[in-house]
């Protein structure tokens, strides 16, 4: 069981002690991460079980290379292979048909249309973030653009983690119905090309 010390190491060596074969370190990434990365395929698949089989895939992919894979930082590295293999599972087709095809065409590439319809889909979703209270507006910036977890949150805003998770709730709930499913989807799946500064 991870003692006091050990709660306070940083994702940085949390890795280089994963590197060291340490499984203490590993299961505090795993116990850290596991839901945060499940809640954020399931909010797009809507599948338990294959949320729940891409989570896994990742933490296990994260200890067989170990050694080998070169990561800057853990956060980032987890939510863009969480994103990478959602998106993959909607390509495979086998879950909720059609909507990859949906996504796709939403998807950012060179040609000048995608790249309006981008623009447009931006001021679709900063029209719609605008239209929500400041505080929760800023809840759900942190939670969906900087992947902080409710506890960070709470911490850095000096409120109540049940404080956080009901603005996160009314956030979802107010932009769902003016972006539309598939934009909605897309924000979640395209997030580094979505909620932009």
């Amino acid at each position: 069981m991870p003692g006091k010390e050990t709660q306070l190491w940083t994702d940085t060596k949390l890795l280089e002690l994963v590197k060291e074969n340490n499984l203490t370190a590993f299961e505090m990434i795993y116990n850290k991460y596991w839901s945060r990365l499940y809640l954020s395929a399931y909010n797009i698949l809507r599948d338990q079980q294959a949320a729940e089989d891409i989570v896994q895939e990742i933490m296990t992919d994260l200890w067989a290379r170990r050694t080998t894979k070169q990561i800057e930082s853990l956060n980032s590295y987890l939510y863009a292979s969480i994103r990478y293999k959602v998106f993959k599972a909607i390509k495979s087709g086998k879950i909720r048909d059609g909507l990859y095809e949906e996504i796709e065409r939403m998807s950012v590439a060179n040609q000048t249309e995608d790249l309006l319809a981008e623009k447009d889909i931006n001021k679709l979703l900063e029209l719609a973030l605008s239209q929500l209270p400041p505080k929760c507006r800023e809840i759900f910036l942190l939670s969906r653009k900087e992947h902080l977890s409710t506890k960070e949150i709470a911490e850095r805003l000096g409120i109540s983690p049940k404080t956080v998770e009901s603005q996160i709730t009314i956030a979802i709930r107010r932009l769902r119905p003016v972006l539309g499913e598939v934009i909605f989807l897309a924000m979640f799946v395209f997030s580094s090309h979505f909620l932009k500064n």
